[in-house]
């Protein structure tokens, strides 16, 4: 009995010593400012804040903007779709889903599309949503540099019925498209990202 006893408390007491040991200090550790993972490739879900501070520090990522309810957005399988289309091309980007936003974040966005659009005429991901390019403190559409449309908001509201999906080779080709005009946005402008 009294080894039984003995042996129980020496392997608490080394989980004890082990358990501690465990932790440490080190900011990559700690993950509370969530800017120290680097993401992987495919979608990245990303708050708003920490979207504005990567701008602010200008670094150079892709961001998916989008204004949807969630019920429409997992009907639609939106985001399976970027992410599917994201991962065959090997590229990151992170979203944001501005409908989920509360009051305070949501004049955050208005101010950024203001600034977008006495930019910028054309495609404005805050207005129509869709895949922006940060960089050089900025956000720009490839979709205004390619003098073309894109009215993601509209569609994913279009697109939410039973039979229709961004998994269907209609819209998924549209969002092929969309991911290689920004290919071709960062490589005519030679813009290196900072994943």
């Amino acid at each position: 009995m009294r080894k039984r006893t003995l042996l129980t408390l020496i392997a608490a007491s080394v989980l004890l010593v082990l358990s501690a040991c465990g932790g440490t200090d080190s900011v990559a550790e700690d993950k509370s400012d969530g800017t120290t993972d680097k993401p992987e490739v495919g979608l990245n879900e990303i708050t708003l804040d920490d979207m504005i501070t990567k701008k602010d520090n200008n670094e150079a990522f892709y961001v998916l903007i989008y204004d949807a309810k969630k019920e429409y957005v997992k009907n639609t399988k939106l985001l399976e779709a970027y992410d599917k289309a994201l991962k065959n091309k090997d590229m990151t980007a992170f979203y944001v889903n501005l409908n989920t936003l509360d009051d305070e974040k949501r004049q955050k966005v208005d101010v950024m599309r203001e600034e977008y659009s006495n930019r910028i005429s054309g495609h404005n991901p805050f207005e129509d949503g869709g895949i922006a390019v940060v960089h050089e403190g900025q956000f720009n559409s490839a979709f205004a540099y390619q003098g073309s449309a894109w009215n993601l908001n509209t569609i994913i509201g279009d697109a939410n019925t039973e039979s229709n999906t961004f998994s269907d080779d209609d819209l998924y080709n549209a969002v092929e498209k969309e991911i290689q005009y920004n290919i071709d946005y960062i490589n005519d402008q030679e813009i290196e990202l900072t994943y």
